[in-house]
């Protein structure tokens, strides 16, 4: 938050000049009545936060993922702009475990002893969100930053796959199809001619029922237990451009 709140404090210290386009970047301006759309491209860095954090060991688990975002502001409202927005992007969460290779005859032995050689492979499971959503958007031109934050709802695509063991047969994969609401908000820095970067952060709950066994080991029958889709959090770091 510290070199954040530095970017910010430089950036109005900048924008004091009083220049109404600086370096060609006419979305700053914000006495011009025009239309704005907006085009984002953006990398994500995933935090679950939600019940499916139980189902890794490492804490928090952390992610990645990209994304698009297109924006269209309409209308005046005081200092600000008011739109729509549409997002769609998806985020990964990974886990890898170690798993022993059962012996069989093409198993190395070992010489000493006369027992097989444990062989291992590292098997990788995963918890993904694809989401696609629609819903209001806010854009306040600041000086020489331009401020966006904006809600939406739709639908999230989520797939859980679990590695069980080094068979692929054992393998355990959960899909659900849910309601989403979304919520953002980023900071713009408008570098030459309406292009430049955005670092924010998105916000995201789905609805979900779908629940899974938490201990990967629980006999065969055992009750769901946990929730797996729910809430994640995503910093965000975009190349935005305004037109």
């Amino acid at each position: 938050m510290l070199p954040l709140a530095a970017l910010l404090a430089t950036c109005l210290a900048y924008g004091a000049s009083g220049l109404p386009a600086p370096r060609g970047n006419t979305v700053l301006d914000i006495a011009e009545k025009k239309r704005v759309f907006g085009v984002s491209i953006i990398g994500r860095m995933g935090i679950l936060i939600g019940a499916g954090d139980v189902l890794f060991d490492r804490r928090p688990p952390l992610g990645f993922g990209f994304g698009i975002a297109l924006r269209y502001h309409a209308l005046r409202l005081g200092p600000m702009r008011f739109g729509f927005e549409f997002q769609g992007g998806h985020t990964r969460f990974p886990d890898r475990n170690r798993y022993t290779v059962p012996a069989d005859p093409t198993t190395p032995i070992d010489p000493n002893t006369g027992a097989p050689v444990g062989q291992q492979v590292t098997r990788v499971s995963s918890l993904s969100h694809t989401d696609l959503t629609l819903g209001p958007s806010f854009q306040l031109p600041a000086r020489v930053l331009v401020i966006e934050f904006g809600a939406g709802a739709g639908l999230m695509i989520s797939n859980w796959r679990r590695m069980r063991s080094a068979n692929p047969w054992e393998d355990e994969q959960t899909v659900g199809y849910d309601p989403l609401i979304r919520a953002g908000a980023s900071i713009g820095v408008p570098i030459r001619n309406n292009h430049g970067l955005a670092l924010g952060v998105d916000f995201q709950k789905a609805f979900s029922r779908t629940k899974v066994v938490v201990d990967p080991a629980a006999p065969v029958g055992t009750p769901p237990d946990s929730v797996v889709f729910d809430m994640l959090l995503n910093v965000t770091l975009a190349y935005q451009a305004w037109f």
